[in-house]
């Protein structure tokens, strides 16, 4: 997988990552792009220090998969929806060279829509897919707690 993968799961509790990629009941929903800013801010103090967290994360999740929608809508059957219960959500970190192993964050909580005051991400010049959705999303964390943790990290040499 790559940089910027995003994993669900709508399991009552949030199942473990093992290994160098998500197995089931995770399912491969989509991508974040390099230029999320928010995630990627809050990814760095995640990975900084343990006094700054990042208490709210809003980003675009784009879709690359009928299996994953927004809300029920009654017309498709989907095998999961952020609304009205939210999603886990788990985000590939893993470096391109894979040198240093597979790296993912999970939210701490369920992830849900949200409404966005920024623009919708713009196509990416050579993406090979058009998402089937570009999704607004926001990510919380309790009182005094990060949003994001570590899902799995690779032991170092």
């Amino acid at each position: 997988m790559s940089w910027g993968d995003v994993w669900v799961c709508d399991h009552k509790v949030r199942p473990t990552i093992e290994g160098a990629v998500p197995q089931s009941p995770w399912i491969l929903a989509g991508v974040i792009s390099r230029e999320e800013r928010a995630f990627i801010e809050a990814v760095e103090r995640l990975q900084a220090t343990r006094g700054s967290h990042a208490r709210k994360v809003d980003f675009y999740l784009q879709v690359h998969t009928p299996a994953v929608a927004l809300a029920r809508t009654g017309a498709k059957a989907v095998e999961a929806t952020f609304e009205p219960d939210g999603l886990w959500v788990a985000v590939d970190l893993t470096p391109a060279d894979g040198s240093a192993g597979s790296r993912f964050v999970v939210f701490t909580q369920r992830v849900h829509a949200a409404s966005l005051a920024r623009r919708t991400p713009d196509k990416h010049p050579g993406a090979t897919r058009r998402p089937l959705a570009v999704l607004p999303l926001r990510g919380r964390a309790r009182s005094g707690a990060s949003a994001l943790e570590w899902g799995y990290r690779a032991p170092r040499d």
